[in-house]
């Protein structure tokens, strides 16, 4: 099993081969084999881990206001192989929790809607991710129970994982729109995965409808599901082609059964969905081509104009990889927010200047320059930040030191 990491950077950056031959940089972690228990450990089917991603962005030009903000989060965590423990065949036991702290680059500086740091949020320490998931028949059927986050299963595209900014994230019509599980927070939730035919398979999940509020004091425990928090429904299929290389084809969406304030009444109405598409395709393999060529595409949208504030969504970009050194990976990206008509009246009329749009141009570059280190310096060119009249240049560098 493979967990997506939690501050969305691709597991391909974070493990990339090192630029110089020596066995300490060759290592996965910077702290070693700790004389020997790390692989004792994964012998049995214990796998622990620790990141700290540090990061250091600047809004210089436009926004709110210039100004800068340091960001550190501590990702750590256990995964164990319940077959290789104690012979519990297709079973897998995962728990992480975090650790972060810096500033709202976003709120203080640039005002934009998606924020331009897909790891910052208002809590300090929480317990994310705690379930069992169960494969049978060589995974062709797969279920995970637990406190869960729908953006680790659904709406990802590995070639967005590269960016920093958070719209490559979970999709704004999902984020923008609901408080269903996603990072920072993580809540009560099970999913079905099957794979009826070779490259092809469906899954659906149910979440509790409410995360929980984003701040310090609850630690990742103060979701609600039922009554009016409702409850939250995914399902997503996906197919693997090949033409032009290899890909893979996403079709998805949602529906929330929670109490949603109509923009146009005030009134409480239940009931909020949206449809999404992906395509992740990889025309180029490093592996036996000159350097490595990735795509994506994204989009979403909403019919419920009167409820949402996320009215539409679209993404795409592209990848380099293996261009410079092994496994470096060169990135340009671009997303286009849409703003519902009836939330952006409801909000200019209560007095509050906001944009209609929202439009993030994003390019980075990531390297590994040990098996433990990666640095990625980015640069985001944010046009119409939601809450901002200016357009705003931010630029920064990303760190991840596996431990």
């Amino acid at each position: 099993m493979e967990t997506p990491p939690i501050d969305g950077q691709s597991d391909e950056i974070r493990t990339a081969s090192p630029l110089l031959e020596d066995s300490f940089l060759e290592s996965e972690g910077v702290s070693g084999d700790w004389f020997g228990v790390r692989n004792d450990l994964n012998e049995i089917g214990i796998q622990p881990y620790a990141e700290f991603t540090g990061q250091f962005l600047a809004n210089a030009n436009g926004g709110g206001a210039t100004g800068s903000s340091w960001q550190g989060l501590l990702d750590f965590g256990l995964e164990v192989d319940l077959e290789s423990l104690a012979g519990w065949e297709g079973g897998v036991f995962f728990a992480n929790a975090f650790y972060f702290h810096g500033n709202d680059i976003s709120g203080y500086y640039v005002g934009d809607f998606n924020a331009v740091s897909n790891i910052y949020t208002d809590t300090d320490f929480n317990v994310f991710n705690i379930f069992l998931q169960q494969s049978f028949a060589d995974e062709l059927f797969t279920i995970k129970l637990g406190q869960i986050a729908a953006d680790d299963d659904f709406m990802v595209s590995d070639t967005a994982l590269l960016f920093i900014n958070s719209a490559y994230g979970p999709l704004p019509v999902e984020s923008g729109n609901i408080t269903a599980p996603i990072y920072p927070l993580a809540a009560p939730g099970a999913l079905v995965q099957i794979e009826p035919i070779k490259n092809f398979h469906f899954q659906t999940a149910v979440y509790a409808g409410d995360a929980g509020p984003n701040q310090s004091n609850v630690h990742g425990f103060d979701w609600r599901t039922g009554g009016s928090a409702g409850m939250a429904w995914f399902a997503e299929a996906a197919l693997d082609f090949e033409l032009l290389g290899n890909g893979v084809f996403k079709l998805g969406g949602y529906y929330a059964t929670t109490q949603f304030a109509d923009f146009n009444t005030g009134a409480t109405e239940s009931g909020l969905g949206a449809v999404y598409a992906i395509i992740d395709h990889q025309i180029m393999d490093p592996s036996v081509d000159a350097f490595g060529l990735s795509v994506f595409c994204r989009g979403g949208v909403t019919p419920d104009d009167n409820l949402a504030t996320v009215g539409a969504y679209v993404d795409g970009g592209i990848s380099l990889h293996s261009i410079c050194f092994d496994d470096d990976a060169l990135g340009l990206a671009c997303s286009h927010t849409i703003f519902g008509d009836d939330y952006l009246n409801a909000t200019r009329a209560s007095g509050t200047s906001v944009t209609s749009t929202e439009t993030v141009i994003e390019a980075t570059y990531a390297v590994a320059v040990a098996g433990w280190l990666s640095i990625q310096p980015d640069l985001q060119y944010v046009i119409n930040p939601h809450y901002s009249d200016r357009d705003a240049l931010v630029v920064g560098a990303r760190c991840a030191v596996a431990f």
